[in-house]
């Protein structure tokens, strides 16, 4: 996870319930909308008379510690390439005028550590390890749904081997992006369900199977026929620089059920 901290200062005509309920209620539900990347955004309210201070402290100047992480640096540059889209930066500003003193806002990213118990780390990382997994799969599927071809490389290896179900062993990543291409150009709307996943993580490698419904519409035509295919996804997994990326995928198809033509194909080699 790729994780940023952001000191922030309530403005001073603001009662701290005023702020922290404008800021629950309408600012982070902005940033949520405005900015989908992130992938977990907690705020952090200081407590000024429940807690203890330390003898010598240098006296806190700001009322929250918001916290963003991101799956990993490329979601964070997507992020930070929004926050920067005109009409974005301007949503954000008009709103904090309304919580914050700007002036005082720090943020910076960070290195984040945890001093788990011993024999917990590792425990600790596998289920972080599953999750980047888990979310990658479900990043994988929305992908599909919204052609969205450049982004493949989030969740494939540019070197990707891949089998889908076809006998044919195919690699690379444009290898892969064809595949998905010469079918789910040519039909409508289409929705990739990915769920009963399995994940077993072994240091920097790892193996995952997830079952798949895919189900796919003719072009312009919501409410006509449909084309539905069942399988599973075999993925084996490599810890890379930038987080984890699938090294190899078989497919085995199940069944399938409607009408193929909307692939204008037949039932094999779907997405």
């Amino acid at each position: 996870m790729f994780k940023c901290i952001a000191l922030l200062r309530r403005r001073p005509d603001l009662s701290s319930e005023a702020f922290v309920d404008y800021y629950e209620n309408r600012h982070a539900v902005l940033i949520r909308r405005l900015l989908p990347d992130i992938a977990d955004y907690r705020r952090n309210y200081v407590d000024r008379e429940g807690a203890y201070i330390f003898p010598g402290a240098a006296p806190m100047d700001f009322d929250v510690v918001t916290e963003l992480r991101f799956a990993d640096r490329a979601a964070y540059d997507r992020f930070a390439a929004m926050a920067a889209e005109p009409d974005i930066a301007r949503q954000i500003a008009e709103d904090e005028e309304n919580l914050f003193d700007r002036n005082a806002t720090r943020m910076f990213v960070v290195e984040e550590r945890t001093g788990a118990p011993a024999g917990g780390q590792d425990m600790l990382a596998a289920m972080r390890d599953e999750r980047d997994i888990v979310r990658a799969l479900s990043r994988f599927a929305r992908i599909l749904d919204n052609k969205q071809w450049d982004r493949l490389g989030e969740v494939f290896a540019q070197d990707i081997g891949f089998d889908y179900g076809t006998g044919q062993e195919e690699r690379g990543m444009a290898a892969l992006t064809h595949n998905m291409r010469r079918y789910l150009d040519k039909c409508g709307g289409t929705q990739h369900l990915i769920g009963s996943l399995l994940v077993d993580v072994e240091g920097d490698r790892a193996t995952s199977r997830a079952y798949v419904q895919a189900r796919h519409q003719r072009v312009d035509d919501a409410a006509g026929p449909i084309f539905d295919s069942n399988g599973e996804y075999i993925d084996q997994w490599e810890r890379q620089p930038e987080g984890w990326r699938i090294v190899r995928r078989d497919v085995i198809w199940a069944a399938h059920a409607g009408d193929p033509g909307i692939l204008h194909a037949g039932t094999d080699q779907l997405g």
